[in-house]
């Protein structure tokens, strides 16, 4: 069996890429982990609900791409796989079969 070469053109890194995908898996745990201490300090004002209700509208959003989003890079792919895979353990949720489907059909070029 012949291996397909995935290395990045000359003088791009890998990283260089994937780099939407880096900025969006920052985003979404930075906007996690303020959102889990929003959470923490029960909100006592009306400002502090609607900041925080508009921080898991974000959160949603930056998911759902993180979900559908393509990587460039096997590394791209398998960090996106175990990011998403530590986000459902944190969580403690899961994702229907629909959700798995899209996220496979996302990295299926690397499996």
């Amino acid at each position: 069996m012949q291996s397909i070469s995935r290395k990045a053109p000359a003088g791009i890194s890998e990283k260089c890429l994937d780099q939407e995908l880096w900025a969006i898996l920052d985003r979404h745990a930075r906007l996690s982990a303020s959102i889990q201490a929003l959470q923490t300090k029960v909100p006592a004002t009306s400002e502090a609900r609607h900041i925080l209700a508009i921080k898991i509208l974000e959160e949603q959003f930056l998911r759902k791409h993180l979900i559908d989003i393509r990587p460039s890079t096997n590394h791209g792919a398998q960090s996106k796989l175990i990011y998403l895979s530590l986000m459902l353990a944190k969580t403690r949720t899961s994702m229907n079969e629909s959700t798995v489907a899209r996220v496979m059909r996302s990295v299926e070029r690397f499996l």
